[in-house]
């Protein structure tokens, strides 16, 4: 199975995410559900290193605990601003709303790694602004802003999570990574426990809440780690928004009846051509490198 098909598969099991989120409804509020779901995910991966054989993999270093309980909290502010995005917007609204990921990763890395801002940064972050802007303020309908804003919170504490991550410059194997943040995210979640009631939640809500951990987390960033085995990370976060954004719209129209509006479209258009344009130079798509061919013989005719 090629990386391109593993980005896929872990897209869908990420878009998923709302689906379930969207059924379990007001029956279990967004932080006890991000706390049950990091925890399922810990367990799976647990299982999934002994059956594999990968236990030498978990092991951690003193030096990794504050590391690794930072990116744990802002994994559990991630999930947490996540999930609770599903209760006041769509899955197609939020598929789209995702595409400013990149964005924000690129300019938090010019922050803290001096990295340097580009022509199309700028251009990015202006097609970002206007985005926003024309999906939630040009409509006649605001009312799924509280989700949308929510959507960028948790983009902006995934964005500060991978920047981290690259600032730490740690040498870990990715289910290492994974397992020892899912288990630092649930400890710092575990609080939910001291008021959540059991009893009070339908026994198959808590089938969702299961698939919700083993195959929106522990499964999904199996399918990363694998994905980013043979496909670049500019590549893969290119490749990630335009097939989340894909299988997000045809999950919200084919279960929820969500539908399109003008401004969406226009809107999502810009957020998605703001993502690429930030990795344009490095991480030409298919086809990208061929129309700048194009341009250059254009310019030289002139």
């Amino acid at each position: 199975m090629n990386g391109i098909m593993y980005v896929v598969l872990a897209q869908l099991c990420f878009a998923f995410i709302g689906v379930f989120t969207k059924y379990i409804g007001n029956s279990i509020d967004s932080v006890s559900l991000s706390f049950f779901r990091v925890l399922i995910a810990s367990v799976f991966l647990l299982l999934f290193a002994i059956v594999m054989g990968k236990t030498k993999q978990l092991t951690i270093s003193r030096k990794d605990i504050v590391p690794f309980l930072i990116l744990g909290a802002m994994f559990a502010l991630n999930f947490v601003c996540f999930i609770a995005a599903f209760h006041y917007t769509t899955l197609l609204e939020a598929g789209l709303m995702c595409a400013v990921l990149p964005v924000f990763v690129y300019f938090m890395a010019a922050k803290v790694l001096k990295e340097k801002i580009s022509t199309n940064g700028i251009v990015a972050l202006i097609a970002v602004v206007l985005g926003i802007y024309i999906m939630n303020f040009t409509g006649l309908d605001n009312s799924h802003l509280l989700g949308n804003i929510l959507v960028i919170v948790s983009c902006v504490f995934g964005a500060g999570m991978i920047t981290y991550m690259r600032l730490e410059d740690r040498d870990h194997s990715s289910v290492n990574t994974t397992f020892w943040v899912m288990v630092f995210a649930s400890v710092l979640l575990s609080p939910v426990l001291l008021w959540f009631d059991f009893g009070a939640v339908q026994f198959g809500i808590y089938t969702s809440v299961i698939l919700l951990g083993v195959i929106c987390t522990g499964i999904a960033y199996l399918f990363v780690a694998d994905a980013l085995k043979s496909v670049e990370a500019g590549k893969y976060s290119i490749l990630a928004i335009i097939y989340f954004a894909i299988i997000s719209i045809g999950l919200g129209v084919g279960l929820f009846g969500e539908q399109f509006t003008g401004s969406m479209v226009i809107g999502g258009l810009l957020l998605m051509a703001s993502a690429l344009a930030i990795h344009y130079e490095k991480y030409p798509l298919p086809g990208v490198k061929f129309l700048g061919m194009i341009g250059q013989r254009i310019k030289m005719m002139k």
